[in-house]
């Protein structure tokens, strides 16, 4: 009789060998789809087909965007900072007037 890890790791085995085969079928239907496209000088992107210039201008707005995000990021934290900084200054400078 199988112990409750032999069944376990069956089960997983079985479910892999599913996974495997499912990922196969849709790598052969999107083989299919893809190679017309690739014909035509076009890639995907994010489940479209683009050109490569298209495709470029996207990647380029990507990163200034994510500059444009760094940079706010690193605004907000030095402003959050320099008001932690600022309270707790303020809250030493009155709390010997509120006795």
């Amino acid at each position: 009789m199988p112990t409750i890890a032999q069944e376990t790791d069956r089960k997983y085995e079985l479910l892999e060998r599913y996974r495997t085969a499912k990922l196969e079928e849709t790598l052969a239907e999107l083989r299919d789809q893809v190679e017309p496209e690739m014909a035509k000088d076009r890639f995907p992107w994010k489940g479209e087909f683009r050109h490569r210039d298209e495709i470029e201008q996207l990647y380029q707005l990507r990163k200034r965007w994510d500059r444009r995000f760094i940079f706010d990021l690193s605004a907000a934290t030095i402003v959050v900072g320099v008001l932690v900084v600022g309270l707790s200054f303020a809250i030493k400078m009155l709390a010997p007037f509120t006795k």
